[in-house]
């Protein structure tokens, strides 16, 4: 992390790939961390020039290490940036705070310095204004290193209307109540989560490999492997629960599952249950047409 003398914060992280998303989300914590407009933070990810060490997206961690990574590294830079702009305006730094940009004493609105001109007091030369001690740039690297893995919680209630006749499972109602901690961008959150459900319910009712009996592999393309359609996702009703997590500085937990691993699930007990006259039981998925006509013929 860097503040630049122009007054942007560029930001470099070894662990996420490039993605408006992603970008959306640690220019939000970064901007909220130094009170300044997220267009003022400059992301650069994935970038082994900057950061050489990464091990990617895996296991719903990305805004739980990066947000942490962020967090620390701020809070030590802003000691040094206070440190600087504590000389510059001649009071202590504990009299400082950030605000719109600027430090700038607390109560005092009209004694500041931007953060560009911190910057530009902190560079190297006769001229700097650093107080004795305090070495030159507004540099600095964090790794987070998290002790374990943030557990996210998801509940999921379906209810299906099923066609014996033709074997259709039509979703009528999907809500999820789900735990990822701190929301730190709701739309965000909600498109993630809502996102996984829909490939959750292409696991439950659609997606499938099979083969024949020489071992042929018979759904290698999209004319025969299903995917669902905007005509098979029900609108889904996403209740947030918020529990912050106590293994990280802003309470985050990972959002890749919660959406995804339900749904198989959920859908078919609810197929079960509307079965239950024909004693109908399936223990996998996907639950195709021919599976629920051939559990209401058995039955009969």
């Amino acid at each position: 992390m860097r503040v630049d003398p122009s007054g942007k914060i560029y930001v470099s992280a070894g662990s996420c790939p490039q993605g408006q998303g992603m970008e959306t989300i640690f220019s939000q914590i970064t901007a909220d961390l130094w009170k300044v407009n997220p267009e003022d933070v400059i992301l650069s990810l994935a970038d082994t020039a900057a950061i050489p060490m990464g091990f990617g997206t895996i296991a719903s961690r990305s805004t739980v290490n990066l947000s942490g990574a962020i967090h620390v590294a701020s809070e030590r830079l802003r000691g040094k940036t206070f440190n600087i702009a504590a000389n510059m305006l001649e009071c202590a730094a504990a009299d400082l705070e950030l605000r719109d940009g600027r430090v700038g004493v607390v109560g005092v609105p009209d004694m500041s310095v931007t953060l560009a001109d911190v910057a530009r007091a902190s560079r190297p030369g006769w001229d700097h204004q650093r107080p004795e001690g305090v070495d030159a740039g507004l540099e600095e690297t964090y790794y987070w290193e998290p002790a374990t893995v943030t557990w996210a919680y998801a509940a999921h209630a379906v209810i299906v209307d099923v066609d014996v006749r033709t074997g259709h499972v039509k979703l009528e109602k999907y809500v999820i109540a789900h735990d990822c901690g701190v929301v730190v961008n709701p739309m965000l959150a909600e498109g993630q989560i809502i996102g996984g459900a829909v490939q959750g319910i292409g696991g439950a009712l659609f997606e499938g490999f099979n083969y024949d009996s020489e071992g042929q592999l018979l759904t290698g393309s999209f004319m025969d492997y299903l995917l669902p359609t905007a005509s098979d996702v029900p609108e889904i009703t996403v209740l947030h629960h918020e529990s912050p997590s106590p293994l990280n500085p802003l309470g985050v937990k990972g959002l890749g599952e919660g959406g995804a691993i339900a749904p198989p699930v959920a859908i078919a007990n609810a197929v079960c249950d509307a079965l239950s006259e024909f004693r109908a039981e399936f223990n996998s998925t996907p639950i195709t047409p021919e599976d629920v006509i051939r559990a209401a013929r058995k039955a009969a």
